[in-house]
């Protein structure tokens, strides 16, 4: 006879990007076990790969894991998290002014994702002619991040890359122009000969894009000695939490 099975609660979560509801269940043991493996190995590729592995094995509808906008990503996880290990995320901060320890608490069900008023998917390069953007998944995140430490060269190439990558479709008053129907080289050319205003307007797509983030205020009340007297430190900042990693500290 085998030994029995626990059955998993199930939970649904709104999708930022289209609303669609989506159920899930909580991170098991087997998944956390995953994460941590992944985590000790420091390896950017290795943590993208089991947070996706994760969430293809906890949420239950069907979902293409790899082409979901990285917000919906860092979304998704933060409620798997949430429900696997408690809603409530504690971290420490240094204090700036008397270097001690400053405890943070908040509740992951009032983290959101922020959409910006100016964001646009769809953007207007001529009264004729127009792009429509699509958001970058996890795996081109992760090269976009990792531009920092390249050459000056490389960094512009990169860009051109990624906004390329980006190009869901191109339209005139009589035609869409799919990027899927297109050859690399082409791309690259229709981006070239875009003035530089028109390639700025394109760029604030990627500057404006919504992410996960977090209001938090910091308040030190630890206790100081100043002139021989012990005073609260008292130390105060508005921190804004952006991205997955800065919530769990």
């Amino acid at each position: 006879m085998g030994l029995p099975k626990l059955a998993a609660p199930e939970y649904t979560l709104t999708l930022p990007s289209t609303g669609k509801e989506l159920k899930y269940r909580p991170f098991l043991v087997k998944e956390e076990k995953l994460l941590l493996l992944a985590m000790e190995s420091d390896n950017e590729k290795q943590i993208m790969s089991a947070t996706k592995q994760v969430i293809k094995s906890c949420v239950l509808d069907e979902v293409n894991v790899d082409e979901l906008p990285t917000f919906d990503i860092e979304y998704i996880f933060l409620w798997l998290r949430g429900k696997a290990k408690g809603e409530v995320v504690e971290l420490k901060y240094k204090c700036p002014d008397c270097t001690n320890e400053i405890d943070l608490s908040f509740n992951i069900e009032d983290i959101n994702v922020h959409f910006n008023d100016k964001h646009q998917k769809d953007i207007k390069l001529t009264d004729d002619l127009g792009v429509v953007m699509r958001y970058p998944n996890i795996a081109l995140q992760s090269k976009m991040k990792s531009t920092g430490d390249e050459k000056s060269e490389d960094k512009i190439n990169n860009l051109f890359k990624t906004v390329e990558s980006c190009i869901d479709y191109i339209y005139d008053t009589e035609t869409t122009y799919p990027s899927k129907d297109y050859t690399a080289k082409e791309m690259q050319e229709f981006l070239d000969s875009l003035t530089d205003s028109q390639f700025q307007s394109i760029a604030n797509f990627f500057e404006t894009m919504p992410k996960l983030a977090h209001d938090v205020k910091l308040h030190c009340k630890n206790k100081v000695k100043s002139d021989g007297k012990e005073k609260t430190c008292g130390y105060k900042e508005d921190r804004t939490l952006e991205g997955l990693q800065s919530f769990f500290g």
